[in-house]
């Protein structure tokens, strides 16, 4: 059984001298051990409907109004992350282009010193613009998950899968009056984004 003296002499050398020796390597996982405090009560979501630029606004679309007369309460309805029901929705599906960005800074172009390079791997937002002509920007209801899109208004309906995770807390949406085209600037949040940096 010399062996197993010899690995945890191994361990012993590779493990930093101000490192803490944690016995909690050695417990077994439990599913109890994935709780913490912040598991305690009763979980609320809030969602924000759109991106708007005045405080005022940004105060009154965080406040969650409760209709008296409901029958249930909007933390009790279970969330469904999103319906497929556009195959069977009579509206049309508007015109779309999704193109991908980079955020880059003279050291990338210049110098050349950062991991950076031109595939939609080093790319850090994705830009999707849609043209609902006839449509105004009160119309349009937009909501963003981190791997779904769907955009309804009177005439158009957009029920889009996205390639790849988003955060949909950083993302922001533009409305372009003259042309009726909604941009919509959304980040990824890949596995290996920090890689980019």
């Amino acid at each position: 059984m010399d062996g197993g003296f010899d690995i945890r002499a191994l361990a012993e050398l590779i493990k930093g001298e101000n490192e803490e020796e944690s016995s909690d390597d050695d417990l077994p996982r439990t599913s109890y051990s994935s709780l913490g405090p912040g598991d305690i009560g009763k979980k609320t979501k809030l969602r924000i409907r759109g991106n708007t630029r005045d405080d005022e606004e940004k105060d009154n679309s965080l406040q969650v109004e409760e209709d008296p007369k409901s029958i249930w309460k909007l933390s009790e309805v279970p969330e469904v992350p999103f319906s497929d029901d556009a195959s069977m929705d009579p509206r049309d599906k508007p015109e779309y282009d999704i193109k991908y960005k980079q955020y880059v800074t003279s050291q990338d172009i210049y110098l050349q010193m950062g991991n950076k390079t031109p595939t939609t791997a080093s790319c850090e937002a994705m830009v999707i613009s849609m043209f609902l002509k006839g449509d105004r920007q009160g119309d349009v209801d937009c909501h963003l998950g981190t791997m779904h899109l769907d955009i309804r208004s009177p005439r158009y309906r957009l029920s889009l899968p996205l390639p790849h995770p988003v955060d949909p807390d950083t993302s922001t949406a533009e409305w372009v009056t003259a042309e009726s085209r909604l941009i919509l600037t959304l980040t990824l949040n890949r596995e290996l984004d920090f890689v980019n940096l």
